[in-house]
């Protein structure tokens, strides 16, 4: 029963053919040793779905992290280039990669925050690279092809530190670009709660 449900969770992650839609980092890195853990959703067109990250701290400036979203699971990567412990402005680039079915995506960018104690607004701007490969089985006829598109995502957020370890997080996504397979009107909407240990 397990093994069966594991199977379905999986198989409904990677059942897009889109890179993660949400971002919600700041420039800032966790710190050597630290860990943080992001849950929230998000919303586009009448689709809600969740999403979480989880990231590790590797060095003072570089984190890295599991990302899990509909349709995608992989890794990512932040490295801080001017990263304030407190309050100021804060740099980084980040880049990431990893599964959907039938394919794989890649994307990489600059974030930019400005932490202002309890608040610290951000921009992240995203180059999205998704390959996928298309199958049919005998029923439907054989056929087999491969497709590669990218698009660029533009995200402003805003985080509301309630302390030091917890946060709440929303922000407005918009693509740019041809993606071939998927229309989206409007932006996108998401948001959660950031949790540091």
């Amino acid at each position: 029963m397990l093994k069966a449900l594991v199977v379905t969770v999986l198989f409904t992650i990677l059942s897009a053919c889109i890179a993660p839609l949400t971002s919600s980092f700041s420039g800032r890195t966790l710190g050597k040793g630290k860990v943080g853990f992001d849950a929230g959703g998000v919303g586009f067109g009448d689709m809600k779905v969740g999403a979480f990250k989880f990231a590790y701290g590797a060095a003072p400036d570089f984190d890295l992290g599991l990302q899990l979203e509909y349709g995608c699971m992989g890794l990512f990567g932040k490295y801080a280039l001017r990263n304030p412990r407190e309050n100021g402005l804060a740099f980084a680039a980040l880049f990431g990669g990893g599964m959907i079915t039938n394919g794989t995506y890649a994307y990489a960018g600059p974030i930019l925050s400005f932490k202002m104690d309890l608040m610290e607004p951000y921009i992240v701007g995203r180059y999205n690279y998704v390959y996928y490969r298309e199958e049919l089985g005998l029923w439907n006829g054989y056929s087999e092809g491969s497709e590669g598109y990218s698009y660029f995502q533009f995200t402003f957020g805003s985080i509301l530190w309630i302390s030091r370890k917890v946060g709440l997080n929303i922000e407005l996504s918009t693509l740019s670009g041809e993606t071939d397979f998927t229309d989206f009107e409007g932006p996108i909407v998401s948001g959660g709660l950031k949790i540091r240990f």
